[in-house]
């Protein structure tokens, strides 16, 4: 099944959701360890790291696009209030920060001249070089992959809790 219907994501849904979750989880730890590269692989690594970070952008977007022309599947019906607002904002605070992050990323490389670059071809926007703007940017970048991982966790625990505790298809219905 290709679409998402009301009880199981459909195929779509799923390579998105499993993608971006390798993408993500790589991204995280990579970016941790990206100063820890020798200085003459230091360019190579932070490029792959931007264009993987553009990557993801993309894909969110198309993510939230078919999500917005698919149904979502619903909650079993003993999922208590409390649960169902705080499923909605972690799943809205995800697709925000991952929106966000790759584009304070892009605009703080951008804005320290290094933009991402897929061999002679760079992916600049029109912003002059600052380094407050580079500074601003790369602040935020690294705050929003704490709040990332923050809500990454509480995502993955709340599965498990319905795998584990609530016994139900939650999880199940993204495998």
């Amino acid at each position: 099944m290709i679409r998402n219907s009301t009880s199981t994501y459909g195929s779509v849904a799923k390579f998105f959701h499993w993608v971006l979750f390798v993408l993500i989880g790589g991204m995280l730890v990579f970016g941790y360890f990206l100063d820890d590269f020798p200085k003459d692989v230091q360019p190579l690594t932070y490029n792959i790291h931007k264009l993987t970070g553009l990557t993801i952008l993309l894909l969110m977007v198309l993510r939230l696009c078919w999500k917005l022309i698919n149904p979502t599947p619903v909650l079993p019906a003993d999922t208590k209030p409390w649960e169902r607002k705080a499923e909605h904002l972690v799943q809205y605070g995800l697709y925000f920060f991952l929106l966000l992050m790759p584009i304070v990323g892009w605009i703080g490389s951008c804005a320290a001249g290094h933009p991402p670059r897929l061999g002679d071809f760079e992916f600049n926007l029109p912003i002059a070089q600052s380094k407050t703007v580079d500074d601003v940017a790369f602040w935020l970048h690294n705050n929003i992959a704490l709040v990332l991982i923050a809500l990454v966790s509480i995502h993955f625990v709340a599965a498990l809790f319905h795998y584990f505790i609530k016994r139900d298809n939650v999880l199940r219905r993204m495998l």
